[in-house]
């Protein structure tokens, strides 16, 4: 007798189990999040007319960027690091960042596998040895090799 009340008993919990299993609602899909460390790398262009772009990216907040362009002969090189003498760094929420460089500012955007520079003001004769400035942008994403140019060779 004990034995059979047992094995209802038994039977009654297990079924109670998977109904409760069954009775829970599906889960929610995660929403994608960045990755903890990024870095994107893109080139666009000839030889004697290309431009470059190197950006490391941790926790959503880009950490360092390399632009290198080439016209001709001439050749453009800026570079910036948080931290580091050359630059200011200011957050400023939703994925943007504004820099301050020796001549003129920068302006980065940052969105999971897609990073957006735009230059303002920036003195090519500090950085490139040539007269101007450069006003324009260099978008890199995480699928293309190729950079997106928007007036960098103006």
């Amino acid at each position: 007798m004990r034995r059979i009340a047992s094995v209802i008993c038994l039977i009654a919990f297990t079924g109670a189990a998977a109904a409760a299993e069954t009775a829970k609602p599906p889960k929610a899909a995660k929403a994608s999040r960045a990755p903890s460390m990024e870095k994107f790398s893109c080139r666009t262009g000839p030889n004697d007319e290309q431009a470059r772009l190197i950006v490391e990216v941790v926790k959503s907040r880009p950490m360092e960027f390399a632009y290198y362009s080439r016209l001709g002969t001439r050749v453009c090189s800026i570079h910036g690091r948080r931290g580091d003498a050359y630059t200011k760094w200011e957050d400023k929420g939703g994925g943007k960042t504004a820099v301050r460089l020796l001549t003129g500012s920068a302006q980065l955007e940052y969105k999971p596998g897609r990073f957006l520079i735009k230059f303002a003001n920036v003195d090519r004769m500090h950085y490139c040895g040539m007269y101007g400035e450069l006003n324009g942008s260099v978008e890199a994403s995480r699928n293309k090799t190729e950079c997106g140019l928007t007036g960098v060779f103006d």
